[in-house]
């Protein structure tokens, strides 16, 4: 069966709490499918179907990279200060930030020290239910009305 086009947008903030990094160099998935004994590892989203990532860093469009070598870097130039943003190539990207493939905040005209929640098209899930005309149904456990 033909796989069709979608937007999968990922919004993680780099770090979950207790400082836990939200992007790894490899997956808890491998090891737990070896505890478990699975044909494959349990992965929910597969990186090659995610469009985009949404961190405080920044967004990475990754529908426009060219390569691997560019995904990598392009997730890289968006995880901040966690050990694998750490590791990004500067100059690639710099490159990267130029041709649109990151764009960071202030690439957007969006001063950090003017960011508020009043920037926020929507404030709440129920906005955004609202907003996308009933067309995102969140899981309930995201449903406080």
């Amino acid at each position: 069966m033909p796989r069709g086009r979608k937007l999968v947008i990922q919004v993680v903030e780099t770090f979950q709490s207790q400082s836990k990094p939200t992007f790894v160099e490899k997956l808890d998935a491998w090891s737990l499918q070896q505890e478990l004994g699975a044909d494959l590892p349990p992965v929910m989203i597969y990186s090659d179907d995610i469009s985009h990532i949404v961190t405080e860093e920044g967004i990475a469009n990754l529908l426009l990279c060219r390569s691997m070598e560019e995904r990598e870097q392009a997730i890289r130039g968006i995880a901040g200060f966690t050990p694998v943003g750490l590791q990004r190539d500067n100059t690639k990207v710099q490159e990267l930030r130029e041709r649109g493939v990151i764009q960071c905040p202030e690439d957007l005209g969006i001063k950090l020290s003017d960011v508020t929640r009043d920037l926020l098209a929507a404030k709440s899930i129920r906005e955004l239910v609202e907003l996308s005309g009933g067309l995102y149904q969140p899981p309930p456990k995201f449903r406080n009305w």
